[in-house]
């Protein structure tokens, strides 16, 4: 005899939520509760009972949880993650540095029109 348990995690526990004994006719209905996203795991138990030793075998034929989906999404953008390549590091544009003579040439207009003005202003008040 063999029958197919869905088991619903649901208060902290373990609880069967129906009995079916067709294995495709409970994994679907198992996947439809999980749509449902009211629960936070689902699975189906497959019990083998063998009445000639009287014992039961059980094996999970389907689990689904919402923290299996999450480990998964993190294990996915962990190896997105060790296999992105910064892109290459661009080198800054060399400047070109004033030659010697051009800053003494600045020096010297900057210097003539400092005393012009200066020029300028004892002339202006003097006159004033």
């Amino acid at each position: 005899m063999i029958l197919f348990e869905i088991h619903i995690f649901r208060d902290q526990a373990w609880k069967v939520d129906s009995v079916f004994d067709d294995k495709e006719l409970a994994v679907y209905e198992a996947q439809r509760i999980e749509k449902t996203a009211r629960f936070s795991a689902v699975r189906v138990i497959e019990e083998i009972y063998d009445e000639t030793t009287q014992r039961t075998k059980t094996r999970t034929v389907y689990r689904s949880s919402k923290i299996d989906k999450e480990n998964l999404e993190s294990h996915r953008r962990r190896a997105q993650a060790a296999t992105f390549e910064p892109p290459p590091r661009r080198r800054a544009a060399k400047t070109k540095h004033a030659s010697p003579t051009l800053l003494v040439f600045n020096l010297i207009v900057v210097v003539l029109g400092g005393f012009t003005a200066l020029f300028l202003l004892r002339y202006l008040w003097e006159r004033g």
